[in-house]
């Protein structure tokens, strides 16, 4: 009986660490990140609003995104909060963006800001 409880236990743990919506750096480094579409209320569509990300983004590392409309490296963090999935990129020149980031699949994730940048919205497709 003992056993069939910790099979039941363990089958639980996995079930619920599978549906996780944590994102991690290497599901984003590779490939070069396009703006293909606006990204609003976990939707997909419309029309994108991102500077400087317009151009697009290539993450190098788990510290390092290459922004492609400035021409620079950018340094970003990945972060759970109470409302999801956040990254942080801090450009060189002092300004920092906070967002929040929606994995919709390994090829695709949508941004959307709060604050003073709530108007800021826009989905990624990996070109690879």
């Amino acid at each position: 009986m003992k056993m069939g409880r910790r099979l039941l236990l363990l089958m639980i743990v996995i079930i619920m660490g599978s549906c996780s919506n944590v994102i991690t750096e290497d599901q984003l480094i590779g490939g070069t990140w396009l703006v293909t579409n606006g990204y609003e209320d976990g939707e997909i569509g419309g029309d994108p609003v991102c500077p400087p990300f317009d151009e697009g983004l290539e993450f190098i590392d788990e510290e390092k995104v290459y922004v492609i409309d400035g021409e620079k490296e950018f340094v970003y963090r990945l972060r759970e909060s109470d409302e999801g999935m956040e990254i942080s990129f801090f450009n060189p020149n002092g300004e920092m963006d906070f967002l929040k980031i929606t994995m919709e699949n390994k090829n695709g994730f949508g941004l959307n800001g709060s604050g003073m940048i709530k108007t800021r919205n826009c989905y990624f497709e990996r070109e690879e």
